[in-house]
C-alpha cells in the first residue's frame, strides 16, 4: 500500500496539500542554469508535512542540454530562482558536475542520510543532517538558504511594489485539504476514497500513480501552450510595462491551484 501520505517529506502530487491560490506552481516549467541552457523540468515538489513548507523540487533531467544522465534527482528549494519573464526556473548557483554528483531521486528512500548527501553534494558543509538510516534532521537543518524559498521570487520582487511585492514576498505556501472522512486524496482519476478502499492498496497505488503522470503530463502540455504564447505576446508588446506585468500576474493565477469543490 502506498503510504506517501503518512511521511514526513511527501510528493505534492500525492499529499493532501496543495499550493495556495494566486502563487505560481512551478511544476512543468523547465529548469536552467545561468547560461540558459537546459537542465531538466520540475516534475514534482516535495513538502514537509508536519511544517508545511515545501522542501525539494523533483528535477526530472530527461532532454538536457549538457549531457547529463536520464534520471530524477532533489533540489533544495532554496537554490532556485524565478526567472524574470518567462516561466523557468533557474539554478545559477549549481554546477552541471554537481547535478552529476546527485544521488538518484527514490521516494522509498528519502531519509536524513539522502538529504544530507544532497546538500553536501551541492556545497553545504554546516550543519548537516545526521548520518543512520531511520533519523530524521533536526530542526535547525533547514534554517539554511538551501531552503528559504523567499530566494524563489527575488528577480520577480524588483518589479512589483507596494501590496503586489508582498505577495511574493512569504515563500510558497501550503494550505491542507480536509473533511470529516479525514485526508482528500490529491488525484484525479475520479475514484473515491470509498471505492479505492474496496479494490486494495496494490489497486489504489496503481489508479493513483496513472493519475500522477496524467497530471504531470498535462501540467507539461499547458506549459508548452502557454510559454509559447506568452513568447508571441512579448514580441509585439515587451515596451508596455503595464501590460507586462499584468501578463505575469496572470501566469501567476493561472499556476495557482483552485480548491475543487469552487
Amino acid at each position: 500500500m502506498d503510504n506517501m501520505k503518512h511521511r514526513r517529506l511527501q510528493e505534492l502530487d500525492r499529499s493532501d496539500f496543495e499550493i495556495v491560490d494566486g502563487q505560481p506552481d512551478i511544476r512543468g516549467w523547465d529548469v536552467k542554469n545561468s547560461r540558459g541552457q537546459k537542465l531538466g523540468e520540475v516534475e514534482d515538489l516535495v513538502v514537509d508535512a508536519k511544517q508545511k513548507k515545501v522542501r525539494y523540487m523533483v528535477v526530472d533531467l530527461d532532454d538536457n542540454e549538457v549531457d547529463l544522465d536520464d534520471r530524477k534527482v532533489l533540489i533544495p528549494i532554496g537554490l532556485a530562482e524565478l526567472h524574470k519573464d518567462d516561466d523557468d526556473v533557474l539554478l545559477p548557483g549549481v554546477q552541471t558536475e554537481q547535478l552529476r554528483g546527485l544521488p538518484a531521486y527514490d521516494e522509498d528512500h528519502l531519509n536524513a542520510e539522502t538529504e544530507r548527501r544532497i546538500c553536501n553534494t551541492l556545497g553545504r558543509t554546516t550543519g548537516m543532517a545526521p548520518k543512520g538510516e531511520g533519523m530524521e534532521p533536526e530542526p535547525e537543518f533547514y534554517k539554511h538558504d538551501y531552503f528559504n524559498d523567499d530566494n524563489l521570487y527575488r528577480h520577480r520582487l524588483q518589479e512589483n511594489t507596494g501590496n503586489k511585492a508582498s505577495e511574493y514576498d512569504r515563500g510558497l505556501q501550503l494550505w491542507e485539504r480536509r473533511s470529516q472522512g479525514g485526508a482528500l486524496a490529491a488525484d484525479n482519476s475520479g475514484t473515491s476514497n470509498r471505492d479505492r478502499s474496496r479494490t486494495g492498496g496494490d489497486v489504489e497505488r496503481k489508479v493513483d500513480e496513472r493519475a500522477r503522470m496524467e497530471m504531470v503530463r498535462d501540467r507539461r502540455n499547458s506549459y508548452e501552450q502557454r510559454r509559447n504564447e506568452n513568447k508571441g505576446g512579448n514580441d509585439s508588446g515587451r515596451g508596455n510595462d503595464r501590460s507586462r506585468n499584468n501578463s505575469i500576474e496572470r501566469r501567476i493565477s493561472e499556476e495557482g491551484l483552485r480548491d475543487p469543490d469552487e
